[in-house]
């Protein structure tokens, strides 16, 4: 996935933080609050499922010199998204 499609997503999580932080000054409803939230926190999660996908892949097709440190950064992202559902 290209930077710009991360960049494009983490924007529309800014733009959706901006009108939550707006719609807290206007005392709008907690549950409207809560979802919007809930769905900033979706898709940030997703740029985070997309960039360790992104990641593994690399792993697998272009792997590196050192066996060691292959088998640690895969370990890391299977434990990131392990520890995160």
């Amino acid at each position: 996935m290209e930077n710009s499609k991360y960049i494009a997503r983490l924007k529309r999580s800014e733009g959706q933080l901006r009108g939550i932080q707006k719609m807290i000054e206007e005392d709008r409803d907690c549950i409207d609050i809560i979802t919007q939230l809930s769905a900033v926190r979706s898709s940030v999660d997703r740029v985070i499922e997309l960039l360790i996908t992104e990641n593994l892949i690399e792993c697998i097709n272009k792997p590196l010199q050192n066996p060691d440190e292959q088998k640690e950064k895969l370990e890391k992202a299977v434990k990131y998204l392990i520890k995160n559902r």
